[in-house]
């Protein structure tokens, strides 16, 4: 007798409660996620709905993919502006691929203006709006602490001033 089936005869209860112990996790799982749902509806969910009613509109897709862009999710906005695009008629809304091509340029533009504000600092490392402009571009980023970095050094600068003061205490909130 293989020695696996042979402990499952010796134990049978082990099996079950490992069984219904996995099954609990996951209907807990679950029901988190749609009591988060239910409360805390998402930003665009009616423009999802609407793509939803519509699948074939443009102009569903193209406010989706505005919202989606808007909330954060790039890739998933680029991809719906594709479709938006595929569904347009071009004398209709010929913007669209305007609007594309500079989401996808977006990480490249992003790019050339930490890097330009990175040459003033070097020729003027006492420019505060330098700093205060790389601390933007990093929170964009997502790179909190970096922008909270920047931040300082501007604070370090320019002590008195009360929009550098209140950006500092805004992301000394944010890191806590």
């Amino acid at each position: 007798m293989v020695p696996h089936l042979r402990m499952k005869q010796l134990f049978p209860h082990i099996s079950r409660i490992f069984s219904a112990s996995l099954w609990l996790v996951l209907l807990a799982l679950i029901s988190f996620n749609v009591s988060l749902l239910i409360t805390k509806p998402l930003a665009y969910s009616d423009k999802l709905i609407d793509v939803f009613n519509h699948p074939l509109s443009w102009n569903t897709h193209a406010t989706l993919a505005e919202a989606l862009w808007q909330n954060g999710s790039k890739n998933q906005a680029i991809e719906e502006q594709r479709l938006a695009i595929e569904l347009s008629p071009k004398e209709e809304f010929p913007g669209n691929t305007q609007v594309l091509g500079a989401w996808q340029n977006e990480p490249n533009r992003q790019k050339q203006q930490e890097d330009y504000w990175q040459t003033i600092l070097a020729s003027h490392p006492d420019y505060r709006d330098a700093y205060v402009q790389l601390a933007a571009l990093s929170y964009r980023e997502g790179n909190l602490l970096q922008a909270h970095a920047y931040l300082l050094k501007a604070q370090i600068l320019d002590p008195n001033n009360t929009t550098v003061n209140r950006l500092v205490s805004f992301t000394s909130k944010l890191l806590e």
